[in-house]
C-alpha cells in the first residue's frame, strides 16, 4: 500500500500526574492498559478538526487504523451521511448552543447545504477527512513504570479516493467503514469532486459512491448504486448513493456488503433533504436504500462494479416521507450474521425514522433473512415504546452471538434524552437465548447515558457513559462529558458487584505508594480486539491544571494495549476519578487541587520534529 504516513518519530506524551503526597512506599502497581497515541499532524489535507477525531475502523489484527476528522461545528460527533442514527435526532441543548452548532459559517447545516447543492462561485472544501494509518512503529518511550511503549509514525495525509491529490483544494467527503487486512481491503464511501469546467458554477457527478481500496497497491474500486430511472442512467437519478460497510470472503469470493439507493422515497424528499432545514432531516438522504452486495474478486484499479441485493425487500415499510433503509454495522463469519438497523413504520414523526435493531441471518440456500431483535423496550413497559423511542440499533456481534447495541429516546427522561446500551443473546444453545439486558440502564441515576460500541470474543464490551459528576440536566441545557468504559459481560451475568471500569482509571498506576496517571481524558472507546486492545478517542492536556479544569485540550486518537504483567483486573491501582474534588486513601484526605502546588515529576512534553 502506498503509505499515507511519513517516517517521523514523535516524542509521545505520557506525563504522569502526581496525585498523592503520602509517604507510604508500597509495592509498585502497574497500569492495566498502556497508552499509545496515534499522532496526527494537521497538514496535507488533514485540516483543523474542531476537536472531532474518531476511529472509524480497525483491522482484525490491529495493524491498520482508519479515522475521520470533522472540520465543521456540529453536535453529532460520529456524523455519517449514510447512518441515520448519527445525525437525525436533533439538538437537545439550549437554543443558543444549538444555533452555534447549526447556523452560520462552518456550521452543520451550512456545510450540509454546500455539500449537497450544486456550487455557485465558491468551491466546496472537504469537511469530512479520512485517513488510514499503519502501525509502523519506529521508536519507543518510557512511562512511569519504565515500560517501553511504541511510538507510531505521524499521520499527515488525508485519504484520496475520488479527489485529486494534485489539487490545492480538496472537495470530497470521505469515510472508511471497515478494514480487513487478511483480505487486503478497506471499504467506505467518498463524494464526487466538484469542478466548474467552462462555466462559473461548480457541479459534481454524484453525491456519494461506495469504494473498495486495496491495501497492497492502492487500487480503487467504485461500488455503483443501482439505476432506477426510466432510462436506466445514474445521471438521471442525481447520482444516487452507495456505501461499502463490510468486506468478507464467502464461497471463495471477496464481497463488499453495503447499501445502495434503489428509488426516491417520494418526489419531494430529495430536494427537501438537501435544503439542510432541521425539520426535513428525517427525509434524508431522500433515497430509499437497500442492503447490497458487490463481488470484487476479480476487480482491478479503476473498475466500477455493479451489485445485487443482500435481502429481498424490507421486513417493514416506510412511513410518511422518511425513506426506507438498511444499514449494516458488523459481521460475524463464525455464525454468518450481520447486525445493524432497518427502517420501521411504527410511528410517524419528524424526530426520527424509527429505525430498529436487526440482524441478518444466513439461510440454507445462501440468501439472508432480516430479523428484528425482539424484546427491546423501555423499563419493561412496551406500551410507551413507540412514542418514546427514536432508534434502536445493533453495533457489533461476537462468535457467541452476543449482540451489543443502543436505544435512543425521543422523549425526555429526567431532563435528558438519553441513549441506553443493551446486550442481546441470539445463541439458541444459551440459557438466556433471546434475552435483552441493560447492564447500565439508569446507572448511576435515572436518565443517565450509556452506549456500547463493540464486543470481542471474550465478552468484553467497550463504549462510554456520562463522566463522573455529569449529573446536570441536558435537555435545553448543556452537554454531558462522556467517559470511555470497559465492561466484562460475564462478570455482569454472574452477579459480581464490579463489572465495568473507566478506561481512565485503567491507565492509572502506583509508584512508591503514589497514584499517577497520564494527562489523557479518554472519552469514546470505539473498538476492542480479541486480545483486549482498545481504540479510543479523547483529549491530551499539557498540565495537570488543564486536565482538572478541562481546558486547552488537544484531540487525540489512542491505542490502549493490555499490560502483560497485569493479569488480574482486581489488582489495579487505587486512583481517583477525574472529576472528584478530593482523594481519600489509607485514611487520609488530600485535596486534589492542592496537589498542583507539589513538584510535577516525570512530565514529558509533546514535541514535533
Amino acid at each position: 500500500m502506498k503509505k499515507s504516513i511519513i517516517n517521523r518519530s514523535l516524542s509521545l506524551v505520557f506525563a504522569p500526574l502526581l496525585l498523592s503526597a503520602g509517604m507510604v512506599h508500597a509495592a509498585q502497581v502497574e497500569a492495566y492498559y498502556l497508552v499509545e497515541e496515534i499522532p496526527i499532524e494537521m497538514a496535507n489535507g488533514l485540516a483543523e478538526a474542531n476537536s472531532s477525531f474518531n476511529v472509524t475502523a480497525v483491522s482484525e489484527d490491529g495493524e491498520y487504523v482508519a479515522g475521520n476528522a470533522l472540520t465543521f461545528r456540529n453536535p453529532f460527533r460520529f456524523y455519517d451521511f449514510s447512518d441515520r442514527t448519527s445525525f437525525d435526532y436533533g439538538c437537545q441543548y439550549a437554543v443558543e448552543v444549538c444555533d452555534l452548532f447549526f447556523e452560520g459559517d462552518n456550521s452543520f447545516y451550512g456545510t450540509y447545504r454546500h455539500r449537497l447543492f450544486n456550487q455557485a462561485s465558491v468551491l466546496y472544501k472537504s469537511n469530512v477527512l479520512a485517513f488510514i494509518a499503519q502501525r509502523n512503529v519506529t521508536g519507543a518511550h518510557l512511562n512511569g513504570t519504565n515500560s517501553e511503549i511504541p511510538t507510531w509514525d505521524t499521520v499527515n495525509d488525508k485519504l484520496f479516493i475520488f479527489d485529486d491529490s494534485s489539487q490545492q483544494t480538496y472537495t470530497t467527503d470521505t469515510r472508511v467503514n471497515r478494514i480487513n487486512s487478511s483480505l487486503g481491503w478497506a471499504v467506505g464511501y467518498d463524494s464526487a469532486p466538484f469542478s466548474n469546467g467552462s462555466s462559473s458554477v461548480y457541479t459534481r457527478e454524484f453525491i456519494q459512491r461506495g469504494f473498495a481500496l486495496r491495501l497492497s497497491d492502492d487500487a480503487k474500486i467504485t461500488l455503483l448504486p443501482t439505476p432506477f430511472s426510466s432510462d436506466g442512467q445514474l445521471s438521471s437519478d442525481k447520482g444516487g448513493v452507495s456505501s461499502g460497510l463490510q468486506v468478507i470472503q464467502k464461497d471463495g469470493k471477496t464481497l463488499v456488503i453495503g447499501l445502495s439507493s434503489v428509488s426516491y422515497s417520494n418526489s419531494d424528499s430529495f430536494g427537501e433533504c438537501q435544503t439542510g432545514d432541521q425539520d426535513y432531516y428525517y427525509r434524508c438522504s431522500g433515497f430509499n436504500t437497500q442492503a447490497w452486495v458487490w463481488d470484487i474478486t476479480n476487480a482491478d484499479d479503476g473498475d466500477a462494479v455493479e451489485g445485487v441485493p443482500l435481502v429481498e425487500g424490507y421486513v417493514r415499510s416506510q412511513y410518511g416521507d422518511a425513506p426506507n433503509y438498511n444499514f449494516i454495522k458488523d459481521y460475524n463469519s463464525h455464525a454468518d450474521i450481520f447486525v445493524g438497523i432497518s427502517s420501521d413504520d411504527v410511528y410517524d414523526s419528524t424526530t426520527g425514522s424509527r429505525g430498529r435493531a436487526v440482524f441478518y441471518s444466513a439461510n440454507d440456500d445462501g440468501s439472508y433473512s432480516l430479523n428484528q431483535i425482539p424484546n427491546i423496550n423501555i423499563g419493561g413497559d412496551s406500551a410507551d415504546f413507540e412514542d418514546s423511542v427514536s432508534h434502536t440499533w445493533a453495533n457489533a456481534v461476537n462468535d457467541a452471538e452476543l449482540m451489543v447495541g443502543n436505544l435512543r429516546y425521543t422523549q425526555v427522561k429526567s431532563r435528558n434524552r438519553p441513549v441506553e446500551a443493551f446486550v442481546y443473546d441470539n445463541d439458541q444453545a444459551s440459557s438466556s437465548y433471546q434475552q435483552v439486558v441493560w447492564p447500565l440502564r439508569d446507572l448511576p441515576f435515572n436518565g443517565a447515558n450509556s452506549e456500547f460500541s463493540d464486543i470481542n470474543n471474550d465478552n468484553l464490551i467497550v463504549g462510554w457513559v456520562d463522566a463522573d459528576g455529569e449529573e446536570q440536566p441536558s435537555y435545553s441545557g448543556t452537554t454531558r462529558r462522556q467517559s470511555a468504559i470497559l465492561l466484562d459481560f460475564d462478570r455482569y451475568k454472574n452477579g459480581e458487584s464490579t463489572y465495568n471500569w473507566s478506561l481512565n482509571s485503567l491507565t492509572c498506576y502506583e509508584q512508591d505508594g503514589q497514584p499517577r496517571m497520564p494527562l489523557y481524558r479518554i472519552e469514546y472507546a470505539s473498538q476492542i480486539l480479541d486480545d483486549g486492545t482498545v481504540y479510543a478517542s479523547g483529549y491530551h492536556y499539557e498540565t495537570p491544571d488543564d486536565l482538572i479544569h478541562g481546558v486547552n485540550p488537544r484531540p487525540v486518537l489512542l491505542r490502549l494495549e493490555r499490560n502483560p504483567v497485569v493479569t488480574d483486573i482486581n489488582d489495579i491501582a487505587s486512583c481517583p476519578m477525574l472529576e472528584e474534588a478530593s482523594y481519600e486513601r489509607q485514611g487520609a484526605g488530600v485535596s486534589w487541587f492542592g496537589l498542583l502546588l507539589l513538584p510535577l515529576i516525570y512530565v514529558r512534553r509533546f514535541k514535533k520534529r
